[in-house]
């Protein structure tokens, strides 16, 4: 219950991990912000060929407001930090306050971000500066609860170097080798079939991130399910303060 925050390194992280959530809290009047931390213009996967790095962001800033469209999030709830794609490890304490400033604007009762221990530099980064903030935040009143999400299918619940078959199949029995481990780390899951066609729709709308989501990503992304680690923010370790 109550408003939540999402964390996002990279346009399409959000969509990836988090659409399912993003979609259902929407439909049903919660209210839901998104913050981009980066530029996105280190992130090209299109079949096209490459163009400048400016053209990149550009492309990649209208892709991501394509998303947030197919997820429900109101334009009032986006905003872009413009943070260098690949460069948030350099600007950690400024991402750290205006993180803070976020928290004290939106107020929300939850918070997601990537996992602690994600195989890019800016999204272990930004859990960083997410779990500093919410532990040192000003505002009164009760800390908003963190979660946890993953992007990448090479931490988690899944095996190293894995990269999928793209199948429903697959997926469920990855999942049912992983339950142990879910319910030792108190991971939640989020299943929303009534959403998954919106997510289809906002993942979509990355067109130049297609051979990655349609590849090696198409298996964490393509489901009714997501999942969430709670995260303690004084505890840097890993989710849950477990592992990391």
């Amino acid at each position: 219950a109550g408003s939540a925050l999402v964390l996002t390194p990279h346009p399409d992280d959000e969509s990836i991990a988090c659409g399912l959530l993003l979609a259902t809290r929407s439909a049903r009047g919660d209210t839901v912000a998104v913050a981009l931390a980066t530029d996105g213009g280190g992130g090209w996967f299109s079949t096209e060929p490459e163009p400048h790095a400016s053209a990149i962001v550009a492309r990649r800033h209208d892709e991501w407001h394509r998303g947030l469209d197919a997820l429900g999030v109101p334009p009032e709830g986006r905003v872009e930090l413009g943070y260098p794609d690949g460069g948030l490890t350099d600007h950690e304490s400024e991402l750290t306050a205006r993180i803070v400033d976020l928290l004290v604007v939106h107020a929300p009762a939850q918070v997601f971000v990537t996992a602690p221990d994600d195989l890019h530099p800016d999204h272990r980064a930004l859990a960083r500066a997410a779990r500093r903030a919410v532990a040192t935040r000003p505002a009164p009143g009760p800390a908003p609860e963190l979660f946890a999400y993953r992007v990448y299918p090479a931490a988690g619940m899944w095996p190293p170097g894995h990269t999928g078959d793209g199948t429903a199949a697959g997926t469920a029995l990855q999942l049912a080798r992983s339950l142990p481990r879910l319910l030792r780390d108190r991971s939640l899951a989020l299943r929303a079939p009534a959403a998954r066609a919106a997510k289809a729709r906002a993942v979509a709308a990355h067109a130049s991130q297609k051979r990655l989501l349609d590849g090696e990503l198409r298996y964490v992304w393509d489901t009714d399910v997501e999942l969430f680690d709670p995260l303690d923010p004084l505890d840097p370790t890993g989710p849950s303060g477990a592992h990391g």
